[in-house]
């Protein structure tokens, strides 16, 4: 606040000051703890995962925005002066306490609930229309009347019904929706669950604009946590090519999208780790890995995490300095894979070479026929030329083996 105070002003530019990024993270933090609590039982596919995460990132940024924008609002007296700091700070306290105390705790259960759903909906998606699919209210005296009028709706998953009334329908909203057997209920009137779907989702305000409007969406179909028109956002970027993202409606379009922008430049350093299925060990990848090799990486860690129990983490890919691939959590060390598949010593050479920009510790994943001595040669003249080379680890014919520096630069070294 004092930097908006200093600034006395907030445009899309502010987004990218170390203390808003900050505020953006703890943010996004929260929210994302939520998803994540929300899908702590399921498993969805990657692409809805990082929807998911990328939708908590950019609500996280948005609500930040508008929180300072409401507060830039609070800095000048009714004659243009700017007002003292502390009568600024009092003031921009009672936002604060509005937008992360009241919003924040309803934005923190409706995640966890969304996310719920959007995992629910990623079954319902394997499984086409084999089933019906049925609204459920969790039937107790809290339930809200307009939901009420939902429960034991039953059609078709295809129906576009679930495209706008598919749970949650609101702040704290406790619905459901589960698979039923085609004929053991029958199936709804289309027309009447939508009118019934109209009816539950109209709260109307003092103007007349439906505050409840911005629940008509699904999560899973959607990717997103967050409704798309909410407020912090701004309901005609709903389909702007750029982004899934609606900006907020109080503030000029132009500085809403170009908030977006600088929103999805930060987005790209969100780091989120997927963990592969191995028989044994762990190989967790990072979202930041590199995608060009992350397929053959993941190949090699989980070779390694089967055969000897490691624990290895696949890194985010870095556009400056060192970037190993791998982080061997076993034997605490950083590594760097190579897969060979021309059977020649140039290729072993350059492969070593390259790796050991990266690395002191190398894995070799050997795929071609290159004859044993060859592969030997090949390694101890790289090795003799890289001082840093610590280890190379060979895997070849379905067996690995680690090799120090000392043993490789030994007389009568044999593979």
């Amino acid at each position: 606040m004092q930097a908006i105070h200093e600034a006395q002003t907030v445009n899309p530019d502010s987004l990218r000051l170390p203390d808003v990024r900050n505020l953006i993270d703890e943010t996004y933090r929260i929210l994302s703890n939520a998803v994540d609590y929300g899908l702590s039982d399921n498993v969805i596919p990657e692409a809805m995962a990082r929807n998911l995460d990328y939708d908590t990132f950019m609500f996280s940024g948005m609500k930040i925005y508008n929180e300072m924008k409401e507060g830039s609002l609070r800095l000048r007296t009714g004659d243009g002066t700017v007002k003292p700091f502390e009568t600024f700070l009092r003031e921009a306290k009672q936002i604060d306490e509005t937008y992360n105390t009241h919003y924040l705790e309803a934005e923190y259960n409706f995640a966890v609930h969304s996310a719920q759903m959007a995992a629910k909906w990623a079954d319902v998606e394997n499984d086409g229309d084999r089933y019906n699919l049925q609204y459920r209210t969790v039937g107790d005296d809290r339930v809200r009347e307009e939901h009420r009028i939902l429960n034991r709706i039953t059609l078709p998953a295809s129906d576009s019904f679930w495209d706008s009334y598919y749970p949650p329908n609101g702040w704290n909203c406790r619905c459901t929706a589960v698979q039923v057997l085609k004929d053991k209920y029958p199936e709804s009137d289309h027309a009447d669950a939508m009118e019934k779907g109209e009816t539950a989702t109209f709260r109307p305000d003092k103007s007349g604009r439906n505050r409840a409007e911005i629940f008509r969406f699904n999560p899973g179909k959607r990717g997103q946590v967050f409704p798309p028109s909410h407020p912090y956002r701004l309901s005609r970027c709903n389909d702007c090519n750029r982004s899934r993202l609606e900006l907020s409606a109080d503030i000029p379009s132009n500085e809403k999208c170009q908030a977006c922008r600088n929103l999805q430049q930060q987005a790209k350093r969100i780091e989120r780790w997927t963990v592969e299925k191995t028989k044994k060990g762990e190989v967790r990848v990072s979202s930041l890995h590199g995608k060009d090799e992350r397929k053959e990486n993941v190949e090699i860690a989980t070779w390694l995490a089967d055969t000897h129990g490691y624990k290895i983490d696949l890194l985010q890919k870095s556009d400056s300095g060192k970037s190993p691939d791998s982080f061997n959590r076993t034997l605490n060390i950083h590594q760097e894979y190579k897969r060979n598949n021309t059977p020649t010593v140039s290729s072993i050479d350059n492969a070593i070479r390259d790796a050991s920009k990266q690395a002191n510790n190398i894995v070799l994943d050997i795929k071609s026929d290159i004859a044993a001595g060859d592969l030997r040669d090949a390694i101890t003249s790289r090795v003799r030329r890289k001082e840093n080379i610590e280890t190379i680890t060979v895997i070849r014919n379905k067996a690995d083996k680690t090799y120090t520096r000392e043993e490789i630069l030994s007389n009568g070294w044999t593979l």
